[in-house]
């Protein structure tokens, strides 16, 4: 069952995303947090690195929809694992990308808050015309 993003941590993530809101995106990522990048094709370490590569990358990418499928969350005390398919189209840079990949969310519970600790997709992507 595919979902038009399901009611979950990473949900809300990937909405802030595909709104390209800079500010929830902020709110939600921990100091320490770590990504897998697929236009980087590297990690971001750090609320820093992270910042910095959304306020480099939104600009430029347009038309982001990501949906979900196959979720999983699973919580060991003070740590939440979310596991799905995240199928996710967009366009960087004029060129039109979709992908598919499963997808490992890590939150850290700060306080009442929940945080991201790390994003770690493995996308299959090809550019399309």
């Amino acid at each position: 069952m595919t979902t038009e993003i399901a009611v979950t941590r990473a949900a809300e993530l990937f909405r802030a995303l595909d709104a390209k809101d800079e500010a929830a995106l902020d709110a939600m990522i921990a100091d320490d947090a770590q990504k897998a990048d697929e236009l980087t094709h590297g990690w971001l370490r750090g609320r820093s690195a992270l910042q910095a590569y959304f306020a480099e990358n939104l600009p430029r990418v347009d038309n982001i929809h990501s949906t979900m499928d196959d979720v999983e969350v699973r919580r060991w005390g003070d740590v939440e694992v979310e596991t799905f398919l995240l199928r996710q189209s967009y366009v960087y840079d004029g060129t039109q990308y979709g992908i598919e990949a499963p997808t490992t969310v890590v939150w850290r519970r700060e306080g009442d808050t929940w945080k991201l600790a790390l994003e770690h997709s493995i996308p299959l992507c090809t550019a399309t015309e």
